[in-house]
C-alpha cells in the first residue's frame, strides 16, 4: 500500500493505489511517518497523488507527523495534493503547519531532492 524510497535522511513516501485516508489506512500511515521520522534531520517528502479523500483520523495521522517532525527537527512535505484534501486540511487549520511542493519534472525516483 505505501512505497518508500530512501536516500540518507531524504525519504520519499507514496500510496502504490488510490485510497481514502480513512480510519484503516491512517493507522498504517501513521506508523510508517513515525517509524521514519525517528531520525532527527530527515527530510520526508508525502507524495498525495492517489489519496482521493481524507477524514478525521487522516487528518490526525498528518498532524501527528508535523508535531514528530518539529520534536526531531525534521521537515515533512507534501505535494500532489487534492483540492477536496486540501479543503479538508483548510479546514483543520492544518494547511499552515506543512510545506507544499510541486512534482519536479521529470521526477526521478532515486533523486529525491536536488
Amino acid at each position: 500500500m505505501l512505497s518508500i524510497k530512501q536516500i540518507k535522511n531524504t525519504v520519499l513516501l507514496s500510496f502504490d493505489k488510490e485510497v481514502e485516508l480513512n480510519n484503516s489506512v491512517s493507522k498504517k500511515f501513521r506508523q510508517e511517518v513515525l517509524d521514519l521520522l525517528t531520525k532527527p534531520f530527515t527530510n520526508l517528502f508525502v507524495d498525495l497523488t492517489k489519496v482521493k479523500n481524507v477524514d478525521e483520523e487522516g487528518l490526525s495521522a498528518l498532524m501527528a507527523s508535523y508535531r514528530l517532525s518539529e520534536m526531531n527537527s525534521s521537515q515533512v512535505s507534501l505535494f500532489n495534493v487534492r483540492e477536496n484534501v486540501l479543503k479538508a486540511m483548510h479546514k483543520k487549520n492544518l494547511d499552515s503547519h506543512f510545506y507544499f511542493v510541486d512534482r519536479p519534472k521529470p521526477f526521478s525516483e532515486d533523486l529525491l531532492m536536488v
